[in-house]
């Protein structure tokens, strides 16, 4: 499903963790024009912007584990696992860590063999509130990241205007609402 890199850190230096907004770069948002079923409509706009780039994509997540907001217990300040008593979107994101053999704690960077499935199980905990934020999927190559939002979004950031670039934000204005 998703393997890990070697790179353990972003590697683009230009971006801010506490605040993309505060990354030295563009920004665009980028919003589904109708919602009808916003997962599969976020993973049809990641296909068609970001399809034939898909495997330049890397995804960092600070930390992978503690994606699900119900793998933590708020009173005792701990973390859990287990499948038992969390929400089906944690459980079929915590069965894809076991799968790919992510361990407990990995903070870092992973490429994705199963874009279908990835997005489907990660999107299901975004769109349905299980996790707070989402993973950066970023391209080093074309200095570009993007993150997906619960209210069926994404939020793209690039540091330079380069073809690849162009061609993806052309795609966005044609077919989707884009603001600044």
């Amino acid at each position: 499903m998703i393997l890990k890199e070697t790179v353990r850190e972003l590697p683009l230096d230009w971006v801010n963790l506490n605040s993309y907004r505060d990354s030295t770069a563009y920004r665009k948002e980028i919003y589904l024009i109708e919602q009808n079923n916003v997962i599969n409509d976020l993973i049809y706009l990641f296909y068609s912007l970001f399809g034939n780039l898909k495997n330049s994509l890397s995804i960092y997540n600070k930390s992978w584990w503690d994606f699900c907001l119900d793998t933590w217990d708020f009173n005792k300040d701990t973390y859990n696992y287990d499948l038992e008593g969390k929400s089906t979107e944690t459980q079929e994101y915590l069965k894809l860590l076991k799968e790919s053999q992510i361990e407990i704690n990995y903070s870092g960077c992973c490429i994705c063999e199963n874009w279908d499935r990835f997005l489907q199980v990660v999107l299901g905990c975004i769109i349905n509130h299980r996790a707070p934020y989402s993973p950066i999927f970023f391209d080093m190559e074309n200095k570009f990241f993007f993150y997906f939002h619960h209210t069926g979004s994404i939020g793209f950031y690039y540091k330079e205007e380069n073809t690849v670039v162009q061609q993806i934000l052309l795609k966005a204005n044609k077919y989707y609402k884009v603001e600044n």
